[in-house]
């Protein structure tokens, strides 16, 4: 909704501005205000509409990946970090995702097979 509104405010207003600079504009304007009003609307709409594909694609796929790419590097980046990965190897503390997959019943060893397998597919 906001979107829509930010859409609509920024087209009428480069409709405005080129109105002003454009002479051939400032007299369709004047001679056909109802068709000026219309142009703003179906301009608006296509935009709306083209962002809401945008957007769609934004959220739904690129920004989990931007997520994910942000905690790999926060994760790595510190002593504490560091620290943290190297008790996880050795069993020591339990992350999330590792409590999530023995509820699944999805050992590392399971896990690792499917990757060697997946790696010799590739080859």
């Amino acid at each position: 909704m906001i979107l829509g509104g930010i859409v609509v405010v920024l087209v009428f207003t480069g409709f405005v501005w080129a109105a002003h600079n454009k002479d051939i504009l400032r007299r369709m304007k004047k001679q056909y205000p109802t068709a000026f009003i219309m142009v703003v609307m179906l301009a608006s709409y296509f935009l709306i509409s083209m962002f809401g594909g945008v957007m769609v694609f934004v959220f739904g796929i690129t920004f989990p990946l931007l997520l994910m790419f942000i905690h790999a590097s926060l994760r790595l980046r510190n002593l504490k970090n560091k620290l943290e990965n190297k008790m996880e190897v050795i069993g020591l503390k339990r992350t999330p995702m590792g409590i999530v997959l023995d509820a699944l019943e999805q050992q590392e060893e399971n896990i690792s097979k499917l990757t060697d397998y997946i790696s010799k597919v590739k080859e």
